[in-house]
């Protein structure tokens, strides 16, 4: 059975092999550790196939408009391609709303490439809905797994969720680091 939890530090390299470069796991362990996001791992067989971050609040480096600054942000939803397409995105999904309606959160928000039509349709599917902000450009930067880093621009749209209907016993205690089976 597939399982999405929040990421340990034992489980580091495992994650630092296969999803994002160490030294971004190591970022967010730190910041997790400080309760300003928590680090959600998706995981098949002992194998990390998936993750997906969500902050209390967007980053400011990430600031669009009032209203949308305020809500929780899902950052970096990533399934390994050979996993796609089995539900693993939905899970970190449900487990991120979840997490956020434990909270006490109302909603969420996340920022999709305009050129992903696949994640658009998964979000749309999942009840979000456009924000009302322009299309505009994020920066990224992410070191590579050969030490180079990655830089360029992404053109996004704004997307959010209304979280009345998603119940918050779907997720252990925010910060207990508990699993969830997410089948």
């Amino acid at each position: 059975a597939m399982d999405v939890r929040l990421l340990r530090p034992e489980e580091a390299a495992a994650v630092a092999a296969t999803l994002r470069h160490r030294f971004v796991v190591a970022d967010r362990l730190e910041r997790q550790r400080r309760d300003e996001c928590l680090y959600l791992v998706a995981w098949e067989g002992g194998t990390p196939v998936g993750q997906a971050l969500l902050h209390r609040r967007r980053p400011s480096a990430l600031a669009v408009a009032g209203v949308v600054d305020s809500l929780p942000y899902i950052e970096d939803v990533f399934v390994l391609p050979e996993w796609r397409n089995r539900g693993i995105g939905t899970a970190l999904l449900e487990a991120a709303e979840s997490a956020a309606a434990a909270r006490g959160d109302r909603g969420v928000s996340l920022a999709v490439s305009t050129g992903n039509a696949a994640a658009r349709r998964l979000y749309t599917r999942r009840g979000y809905v456009d924000a009302g902000v322009p299309v505009h450009c994020h920066a990224t930067t992410e070191p590579g797994f050969d030490g180079d880093g990655q830089s360029g621009n992404e053109t996004v749209v704004d997307l959010v969720k209304r979280l009345d209907a998603v119940t918050a016993a779907a997720w252990p205690a925010a910060r207990g680091g508990g699993s969830r089976d997410a089948r």
